[in-house]
């Protein structure tokens, strides 16, 4: 292969280099400036720092502008809620309809003055009525009447007896003993009194409460007839009528002595209703020992009168039979009429 001849350096050829070379350089350290050379040689002092890349400048965020707010609506000005009174009070639900049949519960089961109580229900809602006899052991024509209440049909409500309240006194043939106590003068009782009377009372109040009788019927016997009377006290009230404090307290005795006055020819027989006795009523002293309303306490209480006062819708009424010259078995009766007559009142026969 021939070889070129060379070319002439002419002074043109030369500039032209000569800017080429220049622009070379200048490109060259551009370069360098933007990476550093991985390879410095030698007699380098130590890589070159990196150098950060100027930060892009940030976007300006177009803000838009803020809504304006809602104009404000005019409230009423609120009217204060009335301060709330007393809840009314419920009331209560009526005791479910006991079955129909005769029932015997006993009272103060398990010991020596455990007696029975027999519960009469119809299966049909209505009264209740309530029979004590034998609450003193020498009236007899009480308990002897009360054994055959419970025979009675009713056809409606419930009948509650307790022919014998003190049954040890009945047998004894006595009102009571000192360490019976009389049930007659310990109402309201407590069950945990001493004397057995005094328990036997609270225990009658609550069968009177559980079944929400409205109507007691105590059936006891005095010796003298009360129009015939020549002393004072609760031995001189025979064939009287008594109603203590309760919503049947002014009209009750009455209704239930004109039935049985209607069938009565002796006029000794007839029965007057008293409405002065002691306690809240005063006068008489026959019943000069109650206490109405103050409660229970050892030793003190109140008569069956006060029943009322510890059963609401209860109103007690005591039955006193003339023992002088009238024998036990027309006293019976007449307590049996007693009952009948306030049976039949109540539509419950």
């Amino acid at each position: 292969m021939a070889t070129p001849p060379p070319r002439l350096w002419t002074r043109r050829r030369v500039l032209v280099l000569m800017g080429a070379s220049a622009g070379a350089g200048a490109l060259a350290l551009a370069c360098r400036s933007e990476e550093r050379d991985p390879d410095p040689g030698p007699g380098a002092t130590g890589p070159e720092p990196a150098r950060s890349p100027a930060p892009a400048p940030a976007a300006r965020a177009t803000a838009s502008p803020p809504a304006p707010e809602p104009a404000a609506t005019p409230q009423p000005t609120p009217t204060p809620a009335p301060t709330p009174g007393p809840a009314p009070e419920a009331t209560p639900a009526p005791p479910p309809v006991p079955p129909a049949g005769l029932f015997e519960r006993a009272l103060l089961p398990g010991t020596p003055w455990e007696t029975p109580a027999y519960l009469r229900h119809s299966g049909v809602r209505g009264p209740v009525v309530m029979v004590l006899g034998g609450v003193h052991g020498n009236e007899p024509g009480g308990w002897i009447a009360a054994e055959n209440i419970p025979d009675i049909e009713i056809t409606r409500g419930s009948l509650i007896v307790v022919p014998r309240a003190n049954v040890v006194a009945t047998r004894l043939h006595q009102r009571t003993t000192e360490e019976l106590g009389d049930l007659n003068r310990l109402y309201p009782g407590s069950s945990l009194a001493e004397r057995p009377m005094a328990r036997m009372a609270s225990r009658l109040i609550s069968l009177a409460r559980q079944y929400r009788a409205e109507l007691l019927l105590d059936l006891h016997e005095s010796w003298q007839f009360y129009v015939e009377r020549t002393i004072q006290g609760t031995a001189a009230i025979g064939q009287t009528m008594s109603a203590g404090p309760g919503p049947e307290q002014g009209t009750i005795a009455q209704a239930i002595a004109d039935r049985v006055n209607a069938q009565v020819e002796s006029e000794r027989e007839l029965l007057i209703v008293r409405t002065r006795f002691g306690g809240s009523f005063g006068g008489d002293p026959a019943f000069g020992g109650d206490t109405w309303g103050s409660g229970w306490v050892p030793g003190r209480g109140s008569s069956s009168l006060s029943v009322g006062r510890y059963v609401d819708g209860l109103t007690p009424v005591l039955v006193e039979m003339g023992q002088q010259s009238q024998p036990v078995e027309r006293r019976a009766e007449l307590h049996r009429a007693v009952v009948r007559a306030a049976l039949e009142m109540r539509g419950m026969l």
